[in-house]
């Protein structure tokens, strides 16, 4: 993702798809009629409903399950100026209390370059405090820290605490832990919360006569699932991505360096954020993005940085993919995981523009194909240059797309077929869509666009044209997400989190697609339709995207696919209070006004509300 408008198109004009411009409903149903042929011989797979995480803002911060933020005590830095910022803090800005007998401290630092010190005397202990912890009653929270020492016998307690409406205090967690000696060394505890609230407070506190240094401390939740927070990997797990891209403009141009992020986490070194700002703690890697993968049930995408050269490509391949004998798969079995992982699809840098990129890309290609000749190599944005250089040795070549003009887009994907059919003819050359939204350099108010319902339909329309494009679209991955300023499909917080109406869409794609595009009748006038049915059109699906501010009632004949189909299911995703306006969030205090529903049915006719989403199952009785 970057600061701008990303396209590739020859200009930015605004059209609608035919047969989406609003006209008065004709009386009774519209007939829609479903053929058993099939629009070309490409076809649809579920790597259309992909996602994309980067390392952006408080993206990553919301799904890692870490609740101590700061916790190397190298500082919370401010995202970019040129980033839209609401003023309210999220959670890439949790930090220490000041004062209460502590300091920020250079001289040998456990990692980086500050740690913590805590003077402890008779008159009053060391302490530090960060406040905005969610805990749940009944739940193990896990502690862990870097701690040494100028004095025998200090004693060093970690507290969970919570004000009650008295203005008093109540515990609701509570060890000791072992006496830090001179050198830095491990300590480690746990408690089982005593209550459940947002609003808790960590203490760590030191007694006795002296000074304790602290550094790399974590506070994780017992129920966190290979480090990442059990809510969002449940909610992607719903939503059913079956590819997860990792990489963006953090590796281009950005300052994230791979090899500084495998191995012990406690040991890796935080990196500023040239692109959108903040100091990242390096808590997460490819190892941990693979973890998370593996969790939600996607394949990966990974990127490699063009900007650090074919050398650094080939090791990350080798340490990803290789061999455990291999010198960087020695490195990833030290590491814990002597296994290769598999990964099947790598992206050769991130929106790369300049001249020099196709020659380049194609040495890439060779340095990533011989550690790996079964890897799957997608490029950055398809020039007629770049195909003339790679054609024989990428696979896919990807576009970008983050605007709102779908016809537009449409005739771009035309437009890259043709080139590709011109440069390759010998192999059906593939597209991937790896970054796509209806914006991406929107700040101010226009940024929150993306939390709406006519977000979420603009995205529904843009898989449908995945759908009757997939002869030549081979995947997408939607950016982003989680938070990403409005972006993300799911948006939390220290206490759990909501899912915007975009989310629904992609959730509803993924767990109802079928294989094979279907021609169908001319829909009905604003109304977005899609069709596509299993090999043996025994059964099928309708995605129906209903663009108007009053219902459609759609009759579907689909007697022609198999004997006997007809509408087994149906579901909608709109409006719950059916204002009727487009611009109708999701957001805290009422996180499910948008939200899937059961679609009203009679025999062969399907209500297609206002403003909303449909999607048809059809079956045979």
């Amino acid at each position: 993702m970057t600061s701008f408008v990303r396209k590739s198109l020859p200009a930015l004009l605004i059209f609608t798809l035919t047969g989406l411009t609003a006209s008065p409903q004709a009386a009774g149903p519209v007939p829609l009629k479903i053929y058993p042929e099939a629009l070309h011989a490409g076809r649809i797979t579920p790597l259309f409903y992909g996602n994309f995480i980067e390392l952006l803002d408080d993206l990553i911060p919301g799904m890692w399950a870490e609740m101590l933020g700061n916790r190397g005590f190298e500082g919370v830095e401010p995202t970019a100026n040129w980033v839209y910022h609401q003023g309210a803090l999220n959670l890439s800005d949790r930090d220490w209390e000041a004062g209460l007998g502590w300091t920020l401290d250079t001289e040998k630092p456990f990692n980086a370059l500050r740690s913590a010190r805590l003077t402890a005397s008779a008159a009053a202990p060391g302490r530090l405090t960060q406040g905005g912890l969610a805990v749940k009653k009944g739940l193990t929270y896990r502690f862990s820290g870097w701690f040494r020492a100028d004095a025998p016998g200090l004693k060093i307690t970690v507290a969970l605490k919570a004000a009650l409406p008295d203005g008093t205090w109540t515990t609701l967690g509570l060890f000791d832990l072992p006496s830090p000696g001179a050198d830095w060394a491990l300590k480690e505890g746990r408690f089982i919360s005593a209550g459940t609230t947002d609003r808790a407070v960590f203490e760590l506190t030191v007694r006795g006569g002296g000074h304790v240094w602290a550094d790399k401390v974590s506070l994780m939740p017992g129920d966190a699932i290979d480090g990442w927070r059990k809510d969002v990997v449940e909610a992607v797990r719903e939503m059913r991505p079956a590819v997860l891209r990792w990489g963006g403009s953090t590796v281009d141009p950005g300052g994230y360096k791979w090899k500084d992020g495998v191995g012990e986490r406690d040991r890796r070194l935080p990196f500023r954020n040239p692109v959108w700002g903040r100091l990242d703690m390096m808590d997460v890697g490819i190892e941990e993005i693979l973890s998370f993968c593996r969790a939600v049930g996607a394949q990966p995408l990974l990127c490699v940085s063009f900007g650090d050269g074919p050398a650094s490509a080939r090791d990350m391949v080798e340490y990803v993919n290789g061999p455990a004998d291999s010198p960087w798969g020695k490195k990833r079995a030290a590491n814990g995981h002597p296994a290769p992982y598999g990964v099947k699809y790598w992206q050769v840098g991130n929106e790369i523009e300049e001249p020099g990129y196709p020659a380049r890309c194609a040495e890439f290609c060779r340095v990533v194909k011989t550690t790996d000749p079964h890897a799957v190599i997608l490029t950055s944005f398809p020039t007629s240059a770049l195909i003339d250089q790679v054609k024989d040795l990428a696979d896919i070549f990807c576009p970008h797309y983050y605007q709102p003009d779908l016809q537009g887009i449409d005739e771009d994907i035309t437009r890259l077929q043709a080139l590709l059919r011109d440069k390759i003819p010998g192999r059906p050359a593939k597209l991937a869509v790896t970054e796509w939204n209806i914006d991406a350099g929107a700040w101010g108010l226009g940024r929150g666009k993306l939390y709406t319902l006519n977000c979420a339909l603009f995205e529904a329309r843009f898989l449908n044209i995945l759908h009757r494009r997939s002869d030549v679209i081979a995947l997408a991955t939607r950016s982003n997400l989680c938070n990403s300023f409005c972006g993300g499909t799911i948006q939390t917080n220290a206490a759990g989190l909501f899912r915007i109406p975009a989310f629904y869409v992609m959730s509803l794609y993924a767990g109802h697609t079928k294989p094979v595009p279907l021609r169908i009748s001319e829909p009905p006038a604003g109304v977005d339709i899609t069709a596509c049915a299993a090999e043996d059109r025994k059964t099928a699906t309708v995605f129906a995207v209903n663009m108007r501010k009053e219902p459609v009632e759609m009759d579907i004949d689909a007697a022609a696919l198999a004997p006997g189909l007809a509408v087994a299911a149906a579901q909608c995703l709109g409006d719950t209070q059916d204002r009727r306006q487009p611009d109708v969030i999701n957001y805290w205090d009422h996180p499910e006004r948008v939200r899937i529903a059961p679609a009203v049915v009679r025999a062969r006719t399907v209500r297609l509300p206002a403003l909303s989403l449909t999607v048809v199952d059809l079956a045979a009785r």
